[in-house]
């Protein structure tokens, strides 16, 4: 079919038009291939001066080719200022940059040099005590992708260099000279102060010299100071890429609390450490693989990650220690601050532990942990610990708790609700299998097997300050053990009992049926609901309180035997003192002693012929003889 006149000039014109089109797009590549990139250096002026928040200036930019597609390009006295907040001065200085450009990149965006040479390079890097910093500039959405890129250079020669850091925050002042050149690579050098010790800086990096920018490139770092000893040797994940790489870190410090200054994960202070650890870092995350070493006494093991995820950290690790001394936490500031506060408000049983959870708001995880051997300065009856912590939006809980003893153990579920107001502090625990010798001190007088719950809840900004606000119930329970029969004689106020056994039958015992001290808690007191002891041959029910504010006691058990006696302790027994310090008086004493003395036996024979034939003040009413229910007082206190 022929064509039409019509449609043989549509066909001229369209093949006009395309040779047009690539005629322009030739003349383009060729323009691009020629680039005057002096015509360009208000934009980058411009755009640095936004990238960095501060003014910055170019003398000249110069194409050292006439014409390339990788030219070279010079750009002479390069200054950007500081930020005005730092105070005059500026942040980078060079006399001469020169960079290799592929400009057909620059059709697509995106576009990065491959190669850099800067001769009379001069960085300040500056940071205040409040974390502002002049190197971060424009911040990233918070929705944009984690960066895990380096620069992408195949080859950096930097010569004349000098790098300073003023890092308030860190309290790191630093400066020394900077190169990087041929198989050398790169080289740091830097000394000043670290906290206010004398501190040196070294890195060394692998050369950067037509490598490939994506492969592994060699790096270490050493920081030497009194104050922290910080070595890391490893590789990143392409050449300056500190976006993604891994290390082998050690450190030795005074105190956590000095790496924690260099590292910025929210730390605290402790005694000295000594840690090493295989750590990775990959766009935002980072990666515990190992971890290893010692806290003062304690040493363990372990593993974590800390992933970034919508503006919140979320921790997952596993730690194991051979053995751990809690106040190896506190460092000697805070052990000094302790000593002051036992000072001025006695020993106390209730740790002064801070359970504010305000610096984790925004971190969540969990923490798997284990602990093969407890220490404590003063002695402990905690052996072994384990458990599983769990953070969520300030919801801190450890669950699967099991603290073995030196008899039994105690398991059970605690938390902590910082999600609005004060810090609220709970607990659901249980003791099984400690022995009543443990826990009163005196093996020779009473045994048996110890049950017991706690479950308690109260506010506030540690655990001791919590419980002393406490309301709830804590209750242990004995059935089925052994008293002497001379204590059993005191506990039922019979005095001539009490000295017959003291003369004839000292070590003679008998059973112990139960003993039940279910207390209830209001407000930091708690008053028993009921205190009973049962021996079969005598009975004692207890009145008082224990109040948690200031740990003091001031509790009272009167009780008689089944048969009346003709001689009875007028007094009952009276504890007193505080918890870590208890205090008990039988016979009208005042002697904190558990063991009825002779001057003891006198002062209450006195009192008892007084009484019987009366003499001295009205007695009190003798208590009937009513055994204890132990099965239905036992279940009502542990339910």
């Amino acid at each position: 079919m022929a064509m039409t006149p019509a449609t043989q000039s549509l066909l001229r014109r369209a093949g006009w038009a395309g040779l047009i089109l690539v005629g322009i797009a030739a003349l383009l590549v060729l323009a691009l291939g020629a680039l005057p990139f002096g015509l360009l250096r208000p934009m980058i002026e411009r755009g640095i001066s936004t990238r960095f928040g501060a003014p910055a200036h170019i003398g000249a930019i110069r194409r050292l080719q006439v014409f390339s597609y990788t030219p070279d390009i010079a750009i002479d006295d390069l200054r950007i200022a500081q930020p005005d907040w730092v105070g005059g001065g500026d942040f980078i200085r060079a006399r001469t940059v020169t960079v290799r450009l592929p400009v057909l990149k620059l059709l697509f965006g995106g576009v990065k040099p491959d190669a850099l040479a800067i001769d009379g390079l001069a960085v300040a890097l500056v940071r205040d005590a409040n974390g502002r910093s002049n190197w971060k500039g424009k911040p990233r959405p918070a929705d944009a992708p984690p960066l895990t890129t380096g620069p992408g250079l195949t080859r950096l020669t930097i010569r004349d260099g000098q790098l300073s850091l003023r890092d308030a925050k860190r309290g790191l002042n630093l400066a020394g000279p900077l190169s990087v050149e041929g198989a050398a690579g790169l080289r740091l050098a830097a000394t000043g102060t670290f906290l206010g010790t004398p501190a040196t800086l070294d890195v060394r990096g692998g050369r950067i010299d037509g490598i490939d920018p994506a492969a592994a490139w060699p790096v270490e770092l050493h920081l030497v100071s009194p104050a922290l000893r910080l070595e890391a040797k490893g590789t990143t994940d392409g050449v300056l890429n500190t976006h993604r790489f891994g290390a082998t870190v050690t450190a030795r410090a005074p105190t956590l609390k000095n790496l924690d200054r260099a590292i910025e994960a929210g730390l605290f202070g402790t005694q000295p450490i000594a840690l090493i650890g295989q750590v990775r870092h990959d766009g935002r995350d980072w990666y515990l693989d190992t971890i290893g070493g010692g806290i003062g006494r304690s040493r363990f093991v372990g593993k974590a990650s800390i992933l970034k995820r919508d503006g919140r950290t979320a921790i997952d690790a596993q730690m194991r220690a051979s053995q751990f001394d809690f106040d190896d936490l506190s460092d000697d500031v805070g052990r000094a601050k302790a000593a002051a506060s036992k000072a001025a408000l006695g020993p106390r049983v209730l740790p002064p532990t801070r359970i504010n959870l305000s610096h984790l708001g925004k971190t969540d995880g969990t923490i798997t942990f284990r602990v093969d051997h407890l220490l404590s300065g003063g002695g402990t009856v905690f052996r072994t610990l384990r458990g599983q912590l769990h953070l969520d939006h300030q919801l801190l809980t450890v669950d699967h708790l099991v603290a073995t003893l030196a008899t039994g153990q105690m398991t059970g579920v605690m938390r902590v609700d910082h999600r609005s107001g004060r810090p609220k502090l709970s607990t659901d625990l249980r003791l099984e299998g400690m022995t009543l010798d443990t826990l009163v001190g005196s093996p020779d007088d009473i045994t048996g097997i110890v049950r017991g719950r706690i479950t308690l809840s109260g506010q506030g900004d540690t655990v001791r300050e919590a419980l002393s606000h406490a309301d709830g119930t804590a209750a242990i329970v004995s059935n089925d053990g052994t008293i002497k029969a001379m204590v059993a004689d005191v506990l039922g106020q019979d005095l001539g009992g009490t000295i017959k056994q003291a003369i004839l039958h000292p070590s003679e015992r008998v059973p112990l049926r139960c003993l039940v001290a279910n207390f209830r808690a209001r407000g930091g007191v708690l008053v028993p609901d009921p205190l009973a002891i049962d021996t079969g041959s005598a009975i004692g029910r207890g009145s008082g309180r224990i109040d948690l504010r200031d740990e003091s006691i001031a509790l009272t058990l009167a009780g008689r035997t089944r048969d009346d006696p003709a001689l009875r302790i007028v007094d009952p027994i009276r504890v007193g003192g505080t918890l870590s310090k208890p205090a008990i008086a039988i016979a009208g004493s005042d002697a904190p002693s558990g063991k009825p003395g002779v001057g003891g036996f006198f002062k209450a024979l006195g009192r008892s012929i007084g009484e019987a034939i009366g003499l001295g003040d009205k007695p009190a009413p003798r208590p009937a003889f009513v055994p204890v229910d132990c099965a239905k007082l036992s279940a009502a206190a542990l339910r």
